[in-house]
């Protein structure tokens, strides 16, 4: 099967997959909300997203390992990738444990975490620890899933989690509609979140029988230094992702309080979905891009495909977000009720936050194919100080529009310019300074674009006024015929877009079936 193929069925597959999850985690979520209420919503918020900061303990060593092995799998180097997938196993065995024994260790400083410790949720820190154990456990089998995703098969990682998801949504929601009980919802969560797992394993061992081997073997020394060495930058990067993008909720909680923490967790849960079957798009191409940059000299066309996946990002970001802004009220009036509601203006900013994030996918994806994480490490030091300065300052007066606030100006004022900086002049040879302008310039026009066309599109669908799912609807029906058309008045005419739909053209006729088969 050659690379378009594989592309292809990652591409269906993956996409089907995340559309079937956030299906299944709003209907959880309705479910959740109407059997529990905000408070538990707000603590089962917060104990995650504190979970995602001992996420750290990883050190980016994933990410490091997956760059490590496109060369090998490109080459059918079966030894190295021996090597590197026992070391993986070494690695987040201990990982596992570290985030169990340090997770464990954070129980008795919960009340720090919470402004107002609600009176009427029992046995909060058996809650948490459940949720510790649900987090530790995922790293024990989680690794030699990794090369599926290599080998760009990542369509069966895909199919196992949505089956074993099926099945964990329909128990959670009748435990919740049986028992309303808390503890068997987190305990059918933990079972059913660590069976993918095992089951992408097990198939990887099938599908790649050397991985059976005994050997002890280990990458060699300057294999092993590399890897470290990407390590060591991407811990910083994975600090200052959490201190941006997980420490939201708990600031919330300590801050504003754990009602709001609740409602926000609504729209968070939205956008991450919403974000997630986007960026798992580009994860169904990031192999093929590795693939791309492993043995494709030609610089000129690895910057034709950046510009073009860069301007599909940017359609595809923007075109969600307007979507958003558009079906945010209606969605949640239908599905959570009047009382969970937040304000334009701060929907304003989730979505800015929202937008600018999605825009960095496309250059995080060529950072990680290249290697690239040393050369901005301090970068991330920056976000994390700039982050929780303009949080705490604004958070005392503007409440929740303070703490999203912060986080859009620390993605304008260091990341927004860095990481193209970075990518352009370690990445290229040869015209850097040029491209790097052009990736400005594009970028500017297409947020002017958005901005015009979102404007427009918006004050229309203000219209088709009125509750209810025929409502919700016609406001996104109307929403995408007419930001789509006029996106593509707006830049139909440049490059980036033609590159795009000769792609998709090349693409579709490649991965049709012919005539006469199944």
């Amino acid at each position: 099967m050659d690379a378009t193929k594989h592309v292809a069925k990652n591409l269906k597959f993956i996409l089907a997959s995340e559309l079937i999850l956030a299906a299944l985690k709003f209907a959880s979520r309705r479910v959740f909300v109407f059997t529990l209420g905000k408070a538990y919503l707000g603590l089962n918020g917060l104990f995650s997203d504190i979970l995602s900061a001992l996420s750290l303990a990883e050190l980016g060593f994933g990410v490091s390992i997956t760059y490590s092995l496109y060369r090998p799998v490109a080459q059918g180097d079966t030894e190295l990738i021996k090597s590197l997938v026992r070391l993986y196993r070494r690695v987040y065995r201990t990982v596992g444990a570290a985030v169990l024994a340090a997770g464990l260790a954070l129980s008795p400083f919960l009340n720090f975490f919470v402004k107002e410790m609600p009176g009427d949720i029992p046995s909060i820190p058996l809650i948490y620890a459940l949720t510790v154990v649900n987090t530790g456990i995922s790293y024990f089998w989680s690794y030699k899933s990794t090369l599926l995703f290599v080998y760009q098969k990542k369509y069966i990682d895909a199919t196992v989690r949505t089956v074993v998801a099926l099945f964990a949504t329909g128990a959670q929601i009748a435990v919740l509609l049986l028992t309303r009980n808390f503890f068997l919802y987190l305990l059918v969560q933990i079972l059913c979140g660590l069976l993918p797992n095992i089951l992408a394993s097990r198939r990887a061992e099938r599908m790649y029988p050397y991985l059976r081997e005994d050997r002890r073997s280990y990458p060699d020394r300057e294999t092993a230094r590399e890897i470290f060495r990407n390590v060591r930058a991407l811990f910083i990067h994975k600090a200052a992702g959490m201190m941006v993008y997980s420490v939201d909720s708990i600031l919330i909680s300590a801050l504003v309080s754990l009602g709001t923490a609740g409602i926000y967790s609504n729209y968070k849960l939205i956008c991450t979905n919403v974000g997630g079957v986007v960026d798992r798009l580009y994860d169904a191409v990031s192999a093929s891009i590795g693939n791309l940059v492993a043995t494709e000299g030609d610089e000129d066309r690895r910057h034709r495909v950046f510009s073009m996946l860069s301007f599909s990002a940017f359609l595809l970001y923007s075109a969600c977000a307007v979507a958003m802004l558009v079906l945010f009220e209606p969605f949640i009036l239908l599905c959570f009720g009047g009382d969970y509601l937040l304000p334009r203006r701060t929907v304003l900013l989730l979505l800015a936050q929202f937008y600018i994030t999605g825009m960095r996918t496309v250059i995080q994806k060529f950072r990680g194919a290249m290697g690239l994480f040393w050369y901005d490490r301090y970068k991330a030091l920056a976000e994390v100080a700039v982050n929780l300065v303009f949080s705490l300052v604004l958070a005392r007066r503007f409440g929740l529009d303070g703490i999203l606030a912060a986080t859009v100006l620390d993605l304008l004022l260091i990341p927004f310019w860095v990481d193209p900086l970075v990518l352009f002049r370690y990445g290229w040879r040869e015209r850097r300074g040029q491209r790097l302008a052009g990736y400005f310039l594009r970028y500017l026009l297409w947020t002017g674009g958005m901005l015009l066309a979102g404007w427009g599109t918006e004050r229309v669908c203000r219209l088709a006024g009125g509750p209810g799912f025929w409502n919700l609807a016609a406001k996104g029906l109307t929403c995408a015929v007419l930001y789509g058309g006029m996106l593509l008045v707006l830049f139909g005419w440049t490059p980036e877009c033609r590159d795009l739909l000769a792609y998709v053209g090349s693409f579709v006729r490649r991965t049709r079936p012919r005539a006469g088969k199944v």
